[in-house]
């Protein structure tokens, strides 16, 4: 209400203060200069005067002070001043449109923006939540961390007392194993180890697989069998076999050998004659140095071998502490009878006897000295109830 009453005093105030066609008029002057000027006009020609009135009618519709007022009002001033109709239209059709009038900026004033009140106000609430949270949640957290903390530090202590508990069993371990005997790698299965020739190791090939499983045959028993049959010579002289000997042998009495996978098994047949201290190189006694020379720089296709026989190994001592104390116990313990084994078999014996009596059909009881339908009398009725009772004493002990 106040704007809008601002806004019509405005206008009403730059209505009075603009001036009106009669206002606009020339000022007057003393009637002197006056009567000078109608003077001049009358000397003037009629076609000079009509001009400047024209002029000066244009240049009064022009100013921007009678821009603003009534059209009938204007054409009256005109009609006044002595122009006719068709020159005041030619002269109002010369004059540019105007242009609609502005009126005063009287709107009211913007109100301030609420966004700085309203992020203070979140920072407030985002600081009280954060002080509130701090003081119920940093507790726990506090708590929570120092939980965990010794938790870690329990679980290496564990892990620590641990790897400290494994490292001297390890120690113990290797200190006990140290003791015990270790196995001997050149020793032959039991069932090779009787063998003394490639027949017999090809007969318990056969026997205990059902198929022919020529790489299951032990490396050192091939050897040893095959060196103790070329050890001799036609003569029965002792000869100590080549490589080459060795293999054509195998090959002769194992085709096997001669295909892919026995070509594998004569490599590692190979490794096992030159890496097991079983078999040991030999140079023959009538071979100069140079010939000596010569063998060992060549390839072992020409190298002489033989079997050395193991020395026996002495039992460990855990071994024979278990022979002495199974020779210092009683030879006929397991055999040894108990002098009740009698009774308990004659108990065991009543047991069952007594057993398949109370089994019996039933039989319904009879009068004294004459037999019932089943045909016993009332002796054996008695004997039966002393043999249930007897039973039943039985049973509870």
């Amino acid at each position: 209400m106040v704007d809008s009453n601002q806004g019509s005093s405005s206008s009403s105030k730059s209505e009075s203060d603009t001036p009106t066609i009669s206002q606009l008029t020339t000022p007057q002057s003393p009637p002197d200069a006056q009567h000078v000027e109608r003077q001049t006009e009358s000397s003037q020609t009629p076609a000079e005067n009509r001009a400047d009135l024209i002029a000066r009618a244009r240049s009064f519709l022009a100013s921007p002070q009678v821009q603003h007022q009534d059209l009938v009002a204007k054409r009256a001033f005109l009609v006044e001043k002595g122009l006719n109709d068709l020159e005041i239209e030619k002269l109002l059709f010369d004059i540019p449109p105007l242009m609609p009038t502005i009126p005063p900026k009287t709107y009211p004033q913007p109100r301030p923006s609420n966004l700085p009140v309203l992020l203070l106000g979140l920072a407030r609430l985002f600081s009280w939540l954060a002080g509130g949270s701090a003081r119920i949640l940093l507790p726990r957290i506090t708590r929570t961390s120092l939980a965990r903390h010794s938790l870690k530090s329990h679980h290496l202590l564990l892990f620590r007392q641990l790897t400290t508990s494994l490292s001297s069993f390890k120690e113990s371990q290797s200190e006990s194993f140290s003791v015990l005997p270790r196995p001997d790698p050149s020793n032959e299965p039991k069932p090779f180890s009787t063998c003394t020739s490639v027949q017999d190791i090809l007969k318990i090939i056969e026997e205990t697989t059902r198929g022919p499983d020529f790489s299951q045959i032990p490396h050192i028993t091939v050897l040893r069998c095959a060196i103790r049959t070329l050890s001799k010579d036609k003569d029965g002289k002792p000869v100590n076999p080549t490589t080459d000997e060795l293999y054509r042998y195998l090959e002769a009495q194992i085709p096997w050998l001669l295909t892919e996978e026995g070509f594998d098994y004569e490599g590692k047949m190979w490794e096992t004659l030159s890496t097991s201290p079983l078999f040991g190189k030999v140079v023959p006694a009538t071979a100069s140095i140079s010939q000596r020379d010569a063998m060992e720089s060549t390839s072992g296709s020409q190298t002489h071998w033989e079997y050395i026989t193991p020395a026996p190994v002495d039992d460990p001592l855990l071994f024979k502490s278990l022979l002495k104390l199974s020779s210092e116990l009683p030879r006929d313990f397991k055999m040894r009878k108990s002098p009740f084994q009698h009774i308990l078999q004659s108990l065991s014996d009543f047991t069952g006897y007594i057993s398949t009596q109370v089994y019996l059909p039933y039989r319904p009881p009879a009068s004294v000295g004459i037999p019932n339908a089943g045909g016993q009398s009332s002796i054996e009725e008695d004997l039966r109830k002393e043999i249930r009772a007897l039973k039943g004493l039985v049973l509870n002990r």
